[in-house]
């Protein structure tokens, strides 16, 4: 269920997109693709994907842009969880290191995002 709730997020702006491309890239789009899908061909919870064609090869390629703020969301979302896990383990008497599940979490997140 989570999977799915994870690849139904809407996709961010094009525009928006474009300018994080060109930021990565230190340079207009245009001078390293000579063309890239209007639309992304996917989206999920940490970014969405491009269809580009390289300009120096006409190879078809694949272009990754992390949402906005995506890892200050997660170190957001990530803190207040953490946060809560000592009570919650107290409270429902867990045998399980909630803190310590939700920082492994949190480590493949930013491994993922980097």
């Amino acid at each position: 269920a989570l999977c799915q709730l994870q690849d139904r997020v809407p996709a961010f702006p094009n525009e928006k997109a474009t300018e994080l491309i060109e930021r990565e890239l230190g340079m207009a789009a245009s001078t390293v693709f000579s063309s890239i899908s209007e639309n992304p061909v996917a989206a999920a919870s940490l970014g969405q994907v491009y269809k580009g064609v390289l300009k120096s090869s006409g190879e078809e390629v694949a272009i990754k842009v992390q949402r906005p703020n995506v890892l200050e969301d997660i170190a957001l979302d990530m803190h207040l969880i953490r946060s809560v896990g000592g009570p919650l383990r107290k409270l429902a008497n867990l045998n399980t290191d909630i803190v310590g599940t939700v920082d492994d979490w949190g480590r493949c997140f930013v491994d993922e995002l980097d």
